[in-house]
């Protein structure tokens, strides 16, 4: 028998070297490759699906519909004009017809009534929209700054139509505007100022209603509601601002600073002094020393504050004037030039004196 010392050589015992077994792939990794064909599988897929509703949008299934009559409006670019077709069901994808356009070409196209079918196919209508207009309409177009009575006489000269009738509609209640503040038939400065083709089974009250619809719209997308709280005035008012300023500015340049003395006299509680809301009131295209002081709803000599309504349709700059107007300190401004242009100061020697070397040129 032999005696194991605790240092003998156990402790160093080497063991030989034993094979090591292949690896097997990580289950995460096998997971991501089993996703990601999911996903090429997916895709191919739902590519395939694409082309096959492209396909169906370009050239729809089913018998074509009923011809109808589509108006064009000026200056309608080709996106504006696929949303129109889109919106009376002669196409089914506005974006698809402007991608399609892109591809094969055409535009730009004619303002002007067409006829198409519903459910039609995009080659064809880009066919019909490339031979222009098919129908013909009246075409109507009302300057910005005209009055109610002035839109209504424009609106008289259409065969069959009267302007006593359109007049009466739009102090009726009938059509009604957004803007239009409770208990008010009035829609004086409330329709869109804008080129109308008009179709031959239209009356008085359908051509009303297109040009309030618009009008809507227009003081929507500047903003008019939003800004009105801001400037201390209703939504209403701040379209009676924008028609002064239609009615006063002669160039564009000028048409902020004179929304801004407007704004200013309000603040200060001055008379805002404004002798084209005279001029409305009084129906007159020029004012003696008697009408100024003449009581009136629209004397701005006389009353402080806003008329009672709009005295003209403004064009979208000057509502663009009325809802962001530039910050200035001006309470006075007089034409000064032949050009139309006018001078602004907050100083009343300062006005005077403007006045004064205005009546000289023989502007005032």
């Amino acid at each position: 028998m032999t005696d194991i010392q605790p240092d003998d050589d156990l402790t160093h015992v080497e063991v030989p070297d034993l094979p090591v077994p292949a690896r097997r792939p990580r289950r995460r990794f096998r997971g991501l490759l089993i996703g990601v064909g999911v996903v090429v599988v997916v895709a191919l897929l739902l590519g395939g699906a694409g082309v096959v509703w492209a396909k169906r949008q370009i050239d729809p299934p089913g018998h074509r519909g009923a011809l109808i009559n589509v108006v064009i409006p000026d200056g309608a670019s080709t996106s504006k004009i696929a949303s129109i077709l889109a919106a009376d069901h002669v196409i089914h994808s506005a974006s698809v017809f402007r991608f399609y356009l892109k591809l094969k070409g055409g535009g730009p196209f004619q303002a002007g009534a067409y006829r198409f079918p519903t459910n039609d196919n995009y080659n064809d209508v880009i066919a019909i929209l490339n031979n222009g207009p098919q129908v013909a309409l009246d075409r109507i177009t009302i300057p910005e700054g005209f009055t109610l009575h002035q839109i209504a006489a424009r609106v008289g000269k259409l065969p069959g139509l009267s302007a006593a009738k359109f007049l009466a509609a739009a102090q009726s209640g009938v059509v009604r505007s957004r803007l239009e503040p409770p208990g008010s038939n009035n829609l004086e400065g409330l329709l869109q100022a804008d080129t109308y083709f008009v179709q031959p089974d239209e009356d008085e009250v359908s051509i009303l209603r297109r040009m309030v619809e618009a009008f809507d719209q227009t003081t929507a997308d500047a903003g008019v509601d939003s800004a009105a709280a801001g400037l201390g005035v209703t939504p209403y008012q701040v379209v009676i601002v924008a028609s002064m300023v239609e009615r006063e500015a002669k160039l564009e340049a000028d048409r902020g600073p004179i929304a801004s003395v407007i704004y200013n006299r309000l603040r200060k509680g001055i008379p805002l002094g404004i002798d084209a809301t005279l001029l409305y009131g009084l129906n007159k295209s020029t004012l003696t020393e008697t009408d100024l002081r003449t009581p009136n709803p629209y004397n701005t000599r006389l009353i402080k504050g806003l008329p009672p309504t709009p005295i003209a349709s403004p064009g979208r700059p000057s509502l663009d004037a009325a809802v962001s107007p530039p910050q200035t300190n001006y309470l006075y401004y007089v034409l000064t030039d032949p050009s139309g242009k006018h001078s602004f100061t907050d100083n009343y020697a300062d006005f005077l004196q403007l006045e004064a070397e205005a009546r000289k040129k023989g502007l005032l």
